[in-house]
Order: C-alpha cells, then structure tokens, then sequence
C-alpha cells in the first residue's frame, strides 16, 4: 500500500491548514490508484504526440502539438467526475496558474522533484461548500526532452514560435531534474 510523499515543507503547510471534518468519502487509497493510471495514460499520450510532432517537423512542431493537442489528450483522459490538467510555478498558458493550495505544493516539490526514482505526488481530500473533492498532484521532471522549449538555451526559431503562442510565457530557464510542474487530477467525491 503506498502513502503520499510529503517533504518537511509541505507537511508544514498541511499541519499549519485548518482542520476540515473528514466527509465520508471513497477509499482515498481508491482515490489515489485512479489518479495514478489517469496521470499515467494523459503524460503517455502527451509524451507520445510531442515525440511524433517534433520528429515531424522539428520543435516548432512541438509547441504547436502543446498548444493545440495537450488540451485535447487532457480532455480525452478526464472520464466522469476526474479532470486532469497540468500546473507550474512557471506557467507557459496563464490558464494552467496554480491554486493557492497547488503553489504551496509545488513549492514543496521543487525542492525535490524526484524521490526513490519515481516523481513526487501529493494529494489530499477536502471540502468545501459542502461538496467533499479530492485533489492529485505528481510532480513531472523536466527531461532532456523537454530542455528545447523548456531549458536554458533555446533556438531563436523556438524562441520566435513561443512568443507567438504563447505571449505570457514563464516556462523557460530549466535544468534537465528541475520541477517543470504538476499533473493535477481532480474529483468531487460523493457524500455516502
């Protein structure tokens, strides 16, 4: 059975969060495990897309697949009550900005993004309106993959496709390890 990983910062910033009384609610182990196989399919699909458009036509291909498709494979992988997104604390489209609760973790995970080989998640079960819902984050790397429109030095080329898409953008200056950012997964969870 495997437990949230919670860094010292985080289990802080939960210790110091106001008791909410815990709905009766799913098994949040349950909870967890879908959560884990949404991640799983929406960051293989997304890798998958992202490989084919970059092996097409280069980066700039890429950042067109991220703009147009990435919405697509999240739609396709939100079944039900889940919704899946992704977040940053450097955010390339402004409508993936972090929650107040998502930015203390991901603040959390950016100091280390990976434990034991495997991305760091975090979750927790809330409620608020009455309306108990749970939230899934796990932390996604940056890879070498990922440095072209992500890292350091980017090309002029890539560096002209993102100011055109993406006029806001934050996304850049990554090391290959750094927190890139978050799958968010996330579901209203029914009162038994």
């Amino acid at each position: 059975m495997s437990k949230p990983i919670m860094t010292t910062a985080l289990l802080c910033s939960v210790l110091s969060m106001p008791l909410l009384a815990q709905p009766q609610t799913e098994d949040p182990e349950a909870l967890v495990t879908e959560a884990r196989s949404l991640v799983k399919a929406y960051g293989g699909s997304l890798k998958q897309a992202l490989q084919a458009a970059i092996k097409e036509g280069g980066l700039t291909n890429g950042i067109g697949v991220c703009k147009t498709v990435a919405p697509e494979i999240a739609e396709r992988n939100s079944k039900g009550a889940w919704t899946i997104t992704r977040t940053s604390l450097k955010v390339r489209n402004p409508n993936n900005t972090p929650t107040g609760w998502q930015e203390i973790q991901l603040l959390a995970m950016d100091q280390q993004p990976v434990r034991n080989g495997d991305p760091v998640e975090i979750w927790q079960v809330s409620e608020a309106s009455g309306q108990p819902s749970f939230q899934y984050l796990r932390a996604i790397p940056t890879q070498k993959l990922c440095l072209g429109c992500h890292g350091k030095s980017i090309a002029p080329e890539v560096k002209a496709k993102l100011a055109e898409l993406y006029p806001e953008d934050k996304a850049t200056g990554f090391s290959e390890g750094d927190l890139r950012g978050a799958f968010v997964v996330t579901r209203q969870v029914p009162v038994k």
